[in-house]
């Protein structure tokens, strides 16, 4: 059933991903490397596409809405930019971003009939731990064994419509490219570009396209057999059709083609990655740091899922049980994409701290909670203020600049940020941990609050919780102190 659901939105891959090669997008480029020209530019949206299929295939829908989202914006920023169209005074995002898509000459985008703005609305309130689609997130979190509903199934085409509208106005920055360079019969192709249609070919074991790149994983010998047949495949397509020849492979094939060569480039990527901090760190290198890690986020993401559905059996308690369901869903996301460098798993920790803020305040000052949840006009600081943490407050900014993908937004900048909360003596070696001691910094977080409701049900089971993840309360409180400290001396640290 995913597979019906997932497929169908990679049917224009090949032909724009063939589009932006015959443009002179690189060949090589990783995935979550956006490129330094506009045909890579072009071609990273692509990738992108493929990354929330992924996630949406995995029923990781906080992943899958982060990336998105963020897509939506980059390419509203650009409608935006070549159109005129400005965000007024006073207007809300929702408002705009549906009068702009609406505007005579913007080519409406196939098959979609949900205005923008509102399938923006609903993916940022996803993020936010409400509104509609979060009956995807309990899927993900307790539901596990049972199959999609028609429900579950209609909430999923919201995240595909949205991916949708990105793949329209690429189709047709791409078409402008090829008008520009004066490719005349490729700019009437690509105008011809079908985006959506049914998947007439499925993967009979979809599983090699969808683990995490974890070392154990990449390592393993022979695991570029299968995704390699499919890259090599997709390339044998591409170099008959750049040749003139009809290809071998029939067209029903090409969207897993597409799918295989991007997991693949994404694996060569994390064996590239994981070979260089090896050589960069030398000695210093933990051989099992990265599987210690993951580890360590199963076992919060598992309990904060745990206690999400303990939680919501009582009507009291909903909003808790669902920040703790947006926390499991989001960190596992969030550990997926920052094993492939992929700066949106930062975008992830952004649902991460905010949820957690949110269950903290629910548990240390229930009436401040609803407060804060009767307002419509509260915001994810009104959660870190309310759960004592405002000193957090650079960490949660600069998190929250990398779920965003406007124009305005600058991940490396952001990136810098994260870097400048860390404590370290290495000032080198720190410019390339800022993402990993954020994760592990929530990841943590997270342990720390799970123990805490987990004495809610009984002392004996908080206990056992921190005797499994090795958490003493008098040293967490030090170590999140000492953070809070570190995050509030950089306070002035900029963000764009």
């Amino acid at each position: 059933m995913m597979q019906s659901i997932g497929l169908p939105l990679l049917t224009s891959q090949f032909p724009l991903g063939l589009a932006a090669e015959e443009l002179g997008a690189e060949l090589g480029r990783p995935p979550f490397h956006s490129g330094p020209t506009w045909p890579d530019h072009l071609a990273w949206g692509l990738d992108s596409v493929i990354t929330a299929v992924r996630l949406m295939l995995c029923l990781q829908p906080v992943g899958a809405s982060i990336v998105a989202r963020t897509q939506l914006e980059r390419w509203s920023s650009n409608l935006q930019f070549n159109s005129g169209i400005d965000q007024q005074p006073g207007e809300s995002t929702v408002a705009w971003l549906n009068r702009l898509w609406a505007e005579p000459g913007v080519r409406p985008p196939d098959g979609v009939e949900t205005p923008v703005g509102e399938l923006f609305a609903d993916l940022s309130e996803l993020l936010h731990g409400r509104g509609r689609l979060m009956p995807l997130v309990w899927l993900d979190v307790a539901d596990v064994t049972d199959m999609p509903s028609s429900e579950h199934v209609q909430i999923l085409e919201t995240i595909g419509d949205a991916l949708i509208v990105s793949l329209s106005h690429i189709r047709t920055c791409m078409a402008t490219a090829a008008e520009q360079k004066g490719y005349e019969v490729l700019t009437q192709i690509v105008n011809r570009i079908r985006l959506v249609a049914p998947a007439r070919s499925w993967l009979p074991d979809i599983r090699t396209f969808l683990w995490p790149l974890l070392p154990m994983f990449i390592q393993q010998p022979g695991v570029e057999g299968p995704l390699g047949a499919m890259a090599t495949a997709h390339r044998r397509v591409i170099s008959a059709m750049q040749a003139g020849r009809e290809p071998a492979e029939p067209p029903e094939l090409w969207p897993v083609f597409s799918f295989g060569a991007h997991r693949f480039r994404a694996l060569l990527a994390a064996q590239h990655s994981y070979q260089s901090e090896r050589t960069l760190l030398g000695d210093r290198f933990e051989e099992h740091g990265v599987e210690n890690a993951v580890a360590e986020a199963v076992l919060a993401g598992e309990m904060a899922a745990v206690l999400a559905n303990w939680l919501r059996q009582d009507s009291d308690k909903l909003s808790p049980a669902d920040a703790l369901a947006v926390c499991a869903s989001g960190l596992r996301s969030a550990q997926w994409l920052w094993l492939e460098d992929d700066n949106r798993g930062m975008g992830c920790l952004r649902s991460v701290i905010e949820q957690v803020a949110r269950a903290r305040t629910w548990r240390l000052r229930p009436e401040r909670a609803r407060k804060t949840e009767a307002n419509p006009n509260s915001t994810p600081r009104d959660w870190i203020e309310g759960a004592g943490w405002r000193r957090l407050n650079l960490l949660n900014r600069a998190l929250g600049e990398f779920a965003h993908g406007s124009t305005k937004t600058n991940w490396n900048i952001a990136r810098n940020a994260l870097v400048a909360i860390q404590i370290t003596d290495d000032v080198e070696q720190a410019q390339y941990t800022g993402r990993t001691h954020a994760l592990t910094a929530m990841i943590f977080i997270l342990s720390v609050e799970c123990a805490a409701w987990a004495d809610t049900f009984g002392s004996h089971l908080g206990d056992a919780y921190r005797r499994v993840v090795r958490i003493d309360d008098a040293q967490a409180d030090q170590a999140i102190e000492a953070l809070l400290n570190r995050a509030w001396e950089k306070r002035q640290t900029p963000l764009r």
